[in-house]
């Protein structure tokens, strides 16, 4: 008996990664529910998430089933969708992909399609032979059950090239390279790892306050970056002239003492000069065995500081750092040796010097950071503006061409935006106005089934960019709203399935109770009324969609203006 299914999911991402799951005819739940026919291990997938339904006339397409994080298809959120082969869909933490299995390959012998043990893999299908194995009932333990596994096995055993082709794509374009890999898994995590978790914040968020986290971030980044190097730079740069300054004190020094140390009359060397340079600590003139011969009241005694024991060991200038701010120079002063017929040092002029002289402060190093955060808060509060203004321009431009569409009945949205995803929402909403129009929806429908027009009104809602909310023809249900519908009404309750009546804002009640006769006495006309929100003034405008009975399916209620 042949197999009409030719498609399967495969599992690119968690504990069942490699796994492949036959689609059969009609409808298949995806869930981490034991009911599911698609069952993913994951707690961030909802009980039933989404259905993909696999069509007589081999058409596969999914469906959202209201789920908590939603479904991606090629990283686009998505209510319905058509699929074809290779598409990668998103269920949170857990990405699946779309296979169209070879021709001859019974679904049957895919993991996951019936139980029991399965039989090893030929050695040419390499890595594939764990996500691929063939399932058998398990053998009675006879030679003849055996052969007839082997038989049958054979029988259905794909062509080996056809098989390595759909089943070992890769899960990423690893390329072999370690630097191209490298940023390959950089790009995973960012995008299964990192993102998710950005993106539950900033839902919690307005737009603008999701901006403006952002620029703060910016300008912190910024600031703190700029900084840092800079102090890092001055202090050296400070160290460096406090190096020159120290041994140009210790030069003259050595020069205004050299006539005295040549002539041995160490009464008249003198320190006076250097005592009296701002940043001069300590100054001395000490002979070559280390003993003090200026200032006067410190001559005879022995020089203790390590520097200065380490500086008369040598016979050149020398300088050395004493702690954290202390600078130390000492400059030979040399004459001739006639026993050793050359010059050496006699004595040394030695000063220390205190770099905090010089040094940038705490005060100054705030002052610095403040002044650089100035800077950067002011860009920042430049980009901010500019980022809202070309971000929400399009979308309210959208949203002004859907509130004339929606009057005068169109489909023809456009946008001069070279955006693709706003292209696409612009393409998606002119299907919706042009579905609403007709009063019926595309995709596969069996003859005997319902259409179920509550996933046609969340669809478009979600759609609008301005605030906007359907409801429910028959019982004045409140079908779905949209964020910014519930950011304008402020009222912070889960309006989804309530009765208008429950709106709590009495305004927008009354407002529809007069919209909703209207609406439904006037089909294919537009009724508006007003509206204040906040001390701005709101137009109000209704739209019937009209069924397949001819009547009123539910209407869509769009709120504009606010000048």
């Amino acid at each position: 008996m042949g197999y009409k299914a030719t498609w399967a999911v495969r599992i690119l991402t968690g504990p069942q990664s490699g796994q492949i799951i036959p689609l059969a005819a009609g409808y298949n739940i995806i869930g981490r529910s034991p009911s599911c026919q698609i069952k993913l291990a994951s707690n961030s997938v909802s009980k039933e998430h989404a259905t993909i339904l696999l069509t007589e006339d081999g058409k596969v397409l999914i469906t959202d089933m209201n789920s908590r994080n939603g479904t991606f298809v090629n990283g686009l959120r998505v209510q319905n969708q058509k699929l074809a082969a290779g598409d990668k869909l998103t269920f949170h933490d857990v990405v699946i992909d779309i296979l169209e299995l070879p021709p001859g390959f019974d679904p049957r012998f895919v993991p996951g399609a019936s139980p029991g043990g399965g039989l090893p893999m030929p050695s040419w299908a390499g890595n594939a032979a764990v996500a691929m194995q063939p399932q058998y009932a398990q053998p009675s333990g006879h030679p003849q059950d055996f052969q007839h596994m082997h038989e049958h096995a054979s029988q259905h055993m794909p062509d080996p090239g056809a098989l390595r082709e759909e089943v070992e794509k890769p899960q990423a374009q690893y390329t072999g390279n370690a630097v191209l890999d490298f940023f390959e898994n950089i790009r995973i995590y960012i995008d299964h790892v990192a993102m998710p978790g950005i993106y539950a914040v900033v839902q919690k968020m307005s737009y603008r306050q999701s901006l403006m986290m952002f620029i703060a971030i910016y300008v912190v980044m910024v600031t703190v970056v700029a900084t840092v190097p800079m102090v890092t730079l001055t202090k050296k740069s400070i160290r460096q002239e406090s190096v020159r300054r120290a041994k140009t004190i210790a030069r003259n020094l050595a020069l205004i003492n050299r006539q005295a140390i040549l002539e041995k009359n160490e009464i008249a060397a003198t320190v006076r000069h250097a005592e009296l340079e701002e940043g001069v600590t300590n100054a001395i003139i000490m002979a070559k065995d280390g003993t003090i011969l200026a200032p006067a009241n410190k001559r005879g005694e022995f020089a203790k500081l390590p520097f200065v024991n380490q500086a008369r060991r040598e016979e050149r200038e020398t300088e050395g750092f004493i702690g954290d701010s202390n600078l130390g120079v000492a400059v030979p002063i040399a004459r001739y040796n006639p026993e050793a017929g050359q010059q050496e040092a006699a004595a040394y002029a030695v000063v220390i010097y205190d770099m905090g002289a010089q040094a940038m402060n705490s005060a100054q190093t705030l002052g610095l950071f403040l002044q650089i955060f100035f800077l950067a808060a002011v860009i920042g509060g430049v980009l901010f503006f500019f980022l809202v203004r070309v971000v929400e321009h399009p979308i309210s431009t959208l949203g002004l061409q859907l509130d004339d569409a929606l009057r005068e009945g169109r489909d023809d949205l456009s946008t001069v935006y070279q955006w693709p995803l706003l292209e696409k929402l612009v393409s998606n909403v002119n299907s919706a106005l042009s579905r609403a129009a007709h009063g019926g929806g595309g995709g596969y429908q069996s003859p005997n089934a319902v259409l179920n027009r509550d996933i046609e009104a969340t669809n478009v809602v979600r759609m609008l960019p301005i605030p906007a909310i359907s409801i429910n023809a028959v019982d004045n249900r409140i079908i779905t709203t949209n964020s910014a519908f519930d950011a304008l009404v402020g009222s912070g309750l889960q309006l989804t399935g309530r009765p208008v009546l429950e709106i709590p804002d009495p305004a927008l009640q009354a407002n529809l109770a007069d919209l909703i006769p209207r609406m439904r006495d006037q089909l294919g006309n537009i009724a508006f009324s007003e509206i204040p929100f906040s001390g701005l003034k709101y137009e109000i405008n209704g739209q019937a969609i009209v069924g397949n009975s001819g009547e009123a399916s539910w209407y869509l209620i769009t709120l504009s203006g606010g000048g």
